[in-house]
């Protein structure tokens, strides 16, 4: 489904990752997405960021993802993915993926150990750990790169790539920005944004597609939109709580309802 190449095709580079000197998202941050399959709703996605308590210097971002629609009666999802990443300098030191996805539930732990460059896979409760080695330099997981993304100064023509941590196989991503400027998303009308594509790079043939996304040029760069292309077809990703009503979409006038929200309040 959508999160496996959201994972997977946000940033890369082929320059050195910078380290970004200031922050867009305030404590505590808390941005949901509708991801629509053609005409369908087929999920939602809610990001939150806030600083990890006992832990100077370490942001622990996460997603829950949650079917909607038909997809919720076929294969439903409530997945939730962790990202424990040191903000200077840049680089994750966990990934935590508890994923309940038709059915399967995984639950897998990545810990890179960038002393000596030595990654730790942990594949499910009482299983045996997995190691691999890690290239030089800092890598990214899912929730550092899109969290990456708001933070990197970036300007038009501008390509990076980062190192990406799935599991226990090392991957490249490739990030380009596009153009910066007032642009037009669809019937919207025109905004300052700044357009980012990102797609996978390197040797593995496994992940293939693209991201294109679009994010306010202001303090708080928060994504808008986007549009994910691969295997499964094609996907658009719409802000519909979190950035107020200039930014959050309302097809009807009337906010989208989050149904995540909906199922965590308590029976009268």
């Amino acid at each position: 489904m959508p999160i496996l190449l959201l994972c997977l095709i946000f940033p890369a580079s082929l320059s050195l990752a910078q380290t970004p000197s200031s922050f867009p998202w305030p404590e505590g941050e808390k941005l949901t997405y509708l991801i629509q399959w053609g005409p369908i709703d087929a999920a939602e996605a809610t990001f939150t960021a806030r600083t990890e308590p006992k832990r100077e210097g370490i942001e622990r971002f996460e997603l829950f993802l949650r079917s909607r629609g038909p997809i919720e009666a076929f294969y439903p999802i409530r997945t939730r993915i962790t990202s424990l990443t040191q903000l200077n300098p840049w680089r994750t030191i966990e990934y935590i993926q508890d994923r309940h996805e038709g059915g399967n539930i995984r639950n897998r732990r990545t810990l890179p150990d960038y002393s000596v460059r030595l990654g730790r896979f942990f594949p499910a409760p009482g299983n045996a750990e997995e190691n691999f080695d890690l290239l030089e330099g800092p890598y990214e997981d899912f929730g550092s790169m899109l969290y990456h993304v708001r933070a990197y100064p970036w300007q038009p023509g501008t390509t990076v790539t980062w190192q990406v941590i799935e599991n226990k196989e090392p991957l490249f991503a490739k990030i380009s920005c596009s153009q910066i400027g007032m642009l037009e998303i669809e019937d919207d009308p025109p905004r300052r944004l700044i357009e980012i594509l990102g797609e996978p790079y390197g040797p593995s043939t496994r992940h293939k597609g693209w991201m294109r996304m679009w994010i306010t040029d202001d303090a708080r760069r928060i994504p808008v939109f986007a549009k994910l292309k691969f295997q499964y077809g094609m996907f658009e990703i719409r802000l519909i709580r979190g950035g107020g009503p200039e930014l959050d979409y309302r097809p009807d006038g009337e906010p989208v309802p989050i149904l995540s929200e909906i199922e965590s309040k308590p029976n009268p």
